[in-house]
């Protein structure tokens, strides 16, 4: 083989090599349940379709196409979740349950990731971040926050990007449920509703609208002229 077309193989290598789609999927079965006092309330867990499938799909360089599945995993990881952080829970399929003291419904808002290549460093890593709905028994807002989590994993321990892009996932995960393990009755929503006893909440009242406004008296009046007589 000459040179020019040595060069020409190689070139071709590489460039495949950043072409194509990439397909990350971060399973379950990897999530510990927490050792920790628990917290005194019964919640039920609504994981909805969204969270339950979500992909994060983007095009980098416009030549590759990369996806993050993380929702295969969240079952396991809230399941696991609230075995160790609530007093009890059962997973619910809407946002009340008069059983229970409340509801919690999770999601994802965003996620976002970096390659070694782009840092420069030996590092995947990955960013998601959460958005957690607190609802009473009868399915009445009580609050809300959002939980941003990170994880990160060095290319040396992994021999592909995929699988080195999956660990940072799943790290990013771990970091979410530590966070949320931590820092969960300090939530100023869930403090205060605590505090109180977790109380129904009264619905929001509903929204009237304004009626008309009365006519200007100063305006001229419009009269009719439909069958009138010359």
């Amino acid at each position: 083989m000459n040179l020019r077309l040595a060069f020409i193989v190689v070139v071709a290598g590489l460039l495949g090599a950043c072409t194509g789609n990439h397909n990350m999927i971060v399973e379950g079965g990897r999530f510990p349940v927490p050792l920790m006092d628990k917290a005194p309330v019964r919640l039920g867990v609504y994981l909805d379709d969204e969270i339950r499938s979500y992909v994060h799909t983007e095009t980098r360089d416009k030549k590759s196409e990369w996806t993050v599945d993380v929702g295969g995993a969240q079952l396991d990881l809230f399941s696991n979740l609230a075995e160790g952080v609530f007093q009890d829970h059962e997973l619910v399929d809407s946002s009340a349950a008069g059983h229970l003291d409340g509801v919690l419904k999770p999601s994802i808002k965003e996620i976002q990731f970096s390659l070694p290549k782009q840092t420069r460093t030996n590092y995947y890593e990955v960013w998601i971040r959460y958005h957690f709905q607190l609802f009473d028994k009868e399915g009445n807002p009580v609050g809300e926050w959002t939980l941003p989590a990170y994880g990160k994993a060095n290319t040396n321990d992994h021999g592909s990007t995929t699988v080195g892009l999956q660990e940072a996932a799943l790290a990013a995960c771990r970091d979410a449920m530590a966070f949320f393990s931590i820092n969960f009755v300090r939530e100023p929503v869930v403090r205060n509703w605590l505090a109180a006893g977790k109380p129904v909440v009264p619905p929001a009242p509903p929204v009237n609208t304004p009626a008309p406004s009365p006519a200007d008296p100063q305006a001229p009046a419009v009269t009719s002229t439909e069958g009138s007589q010359t």
